[in-house]
């Protein structure tokens, strides 16, 4: 089903790192992260939404605008929250953000020569021309082809969950998945399309209003294109320059960024140990390689933390080990094949000396002078024939007079004549 992208594993991983404060955001329409979105109380409708007005009339009806007026009213009466966000908390209204402000309760004092590179991860918030803060607290932001979340569970103050940014009420989810808006009529049996609006940006706080510090945070958000180049910087490409209307997209991403590597610190950098995690793991792909290694990396994970999958995996082996043993023919009956040459390690330089006959054959004539008790002189003085009638082997006797190519196993044979030679003489003459 859709719902089983993430493990329980994972899932309650990422539950932890909320509890411990991290900050998650979590893009998503129809796919992967339902149930992790239900671990936190909140259900994805699974269906398309349009809207009739709010609409990019420069593209199509696919990019739906989501208006958040407000991002920072969690709740009807909760009144402006944006002192959780460090780009935006200025506690003595003077225009400049607590965080460099020399003053920050004191509005009489002011801090001034403010550049780009002081602002730091909150620059995107800050004019460098005219030294003015953007203190705003609503995006304009631009979706493409986004769904929604249930109505039930996307607000619910109680379980500090809440509906930042909705479609208009000319807006509708197509839970018949025709593309069309059908009104239905209840005594004909037709079932219409559900009207708007619906939350589309959902902010959960691990504690109430997420006004703790360390209170961990997960952004929702029922789009997971919402991100993609041309969208985020239409100028990164010069095909997309022009056709994108202006958005907030990428102001929403770095206040959430800012706001989560921000808190607790006491300048606008980052700290040595803060991370930012792009998981893509559940990115499809598109290609028959991504296919597969998506199909691989699923059915690893799933055997590896499922006991009922892992059991039928072990089963699934266990039989078909047994079924390739079964098949199997039995052996022939064995016998061993005596070999005088057993090539194991370091036997390549052990039998060199059997490849240079010249060699041997000079050992075979010290061997018989010396068995002979001759010197040099007399030896070399000898006569073929008496040196025929001492080695008095045809085998030997051949192989001291004819320089020939010998197969290894010849030389091998050779040299065992030749030691059982020296052995049987010097046993007889004893």
């Amino acid at each position: 089903t859709e719902s089983d992208g993430y493990t329980n594993s994972e899932i309650l991983a990422i539950e932890n790192f909320v509890q411990r404060g991290g900050t998650v955001i979590l893009m998503d329409d129809f796919g992967y992260s339902a149930q992790l979105a239900s671990q936190f109380g909140l259900d994805y409708s699974g269906h398309r939404l349009y809207d009739g007005q709010a609409y990019a009339h420069e593209l199509d009806y696919n990019y739906v605008w989501i208006n958040t007026t407000s991002a920072y009213n969690f709740t009807t009466n909760s009144g402006s929250l944006s002192s959780v966000n460090p780009c935006l908390k200025d506690s003595d209204s003077d225009g400049i953000i607590d965080l460099l402000d020399i003053e920050p309760f004191n509005p009489d004092i002011t801090t001034s020569g403010i550049s780009l590179g002081d602002a730091g991860l909150c620059s995107h918030r800050f004019d460098p021309i005219t030294s003015i803060w953007d203190f705003s607290e609503g995006y304009e932001i631009l979706t493409n082809g986004p769904s929604a979340f249930e109505k039930d569970s996307s607000y619910n103050p109680v379980e500090n969950r809440y509906a930042i940014g909705r479609s208009t009420l000319d807006s509708y989810l197509d839970t018949n998945d025709d593309g069309n808006l059908t009104v239905g009529f209840e005594a004909a049996g037709i079932q219409d399309d559900e009207q708007g609006p619906f939350a589309v940006y959902v902010r959960y706080c691990f504690d109430r209003l997420c006004i703790d510090s360390d209170s961990g945070r997960v952004h929702f958000v029922s789009d997971g294109s919402l991100l993609i180049n041309s969208l985020y910087d239409p100028d990164f490409d010069s095909d997309y320059s022009g056709l994108i209307p202006s958005n907030d997209n990428r102001k929403w991403a770095l206040d959430i960024i800012a706001e989560a590597l921000l808190i607790g610190n006491s300048s606008t950098s980052a700290t040595e140990n803060a991370i930012v995690i792009f998981d893509e793991s559940r990115h499809q792909q598109s290609n028959i390689g991504g296919d597969t290694y998506n199909l691989l990396y699923y059915l690893l994970i799933y055997f590896t933390n499922d006991w009922m999958a892992m059991l039928i995996l072990f089963l699934g082996l266990f039989i078909s080990l047994e079924a390739v043993l079964i098949r199997k023919e039995d052996p022939d009956e064995w016998r061993h094949v005596f070999r005088i040459i057993y090539y194991g390690f370091g036997d390549a330089r052990r039998y060199e000396y059997y490849q240079r006959p010249q060699k041997i054959r000079q050992v075979l004539l010290t061997r018989i002078r010396n068995v002979n008790a001759m010197s040099r002189e007399e030896f070399d003085a000898l006569p073929a024939a008496e040196l025929q009638r001492m080695v008095d082997d045809k085998v030997l006797t051949d192989f001291i007079f004819n320089d020939r190519r010998y197969k290894t196993d010849e030389l091998v044979g050779i040299v065992k004549r030749i030691k059982d030679w020296g052995t049987t003489d010097t046993e007889g003459v004893a």
